[in-house]
């Protein structure tokens, strides 16, 4: 299974796949994968996404294998996440309660699953500036590079 970060979703529809591209049957592609392997969008990515202008996140709800899972399910974990951001501010913990990074990580923990993101690692960041592969080293967490997801899933699943 596996946990899809913002940043690759608004790569693939704004960049390499634009729904009205020629590409466009990526979306159908990746839908088909969601249905053999699992692919989960955090409540919170969807928020996220919300806050453009795009429509990126009603496209999303079109594919019903591309599952939007319920923020609700990785509270449990979320303070876990919180610590290997080291000490943080209430103004620091405000800027994170607002990112999907560290709900997108808390639902890899509880579903057991790979998280997919275009974050690369800048392991000498620190607090709220870390990134996603980093912080999912720190916990031990599979982490897949959007293109290498989709390398991958290529050879898996040809068009």
């Amino acid at each position: 299974m596996y946990i899809f970060d913002s940043d690759s979703l608004i790569h693939a529809y704004r960049d390499d796949f634009p729904p009205k591209g020629e590409q466009s049957d990526f979306w159908n592609w990746l839908d088909d994968i969601g249905n053999h392997e699992g692919i989960i969008i955090p409540e919170k990515v969807i928020e996220e996404l919300n806050l453009k202008t795009d429509g990126l996140s009603n496209f999303l709800r079109k594919y019903p294998n591309l599952r939007i899972e319920s923020t609700t399910r990785c509270l449990t974990v979320l303070p876990k996440v919180l610590s290997t951001y080291g000490h943080l501010s209430d103004v620091d913990l405000e800027r994170l309660e607002k990112k999907a990074d560290p709900y997108v990580i808390s639902h890899a923990i509880i579903l057991n699953s790979t998280v997919v993101s275009g974050e690369v690692s800048k392991p000498d960041r620190i607090g709220v500036n870390k990134k996603i592969p980093d912080i999912c080293d720190s916990l031990d967490i599979s982490f897949e590079s959007y293109p290498s997801f989709l390398w991958r899933m290529r050879g898996l699943y040809p068009k």
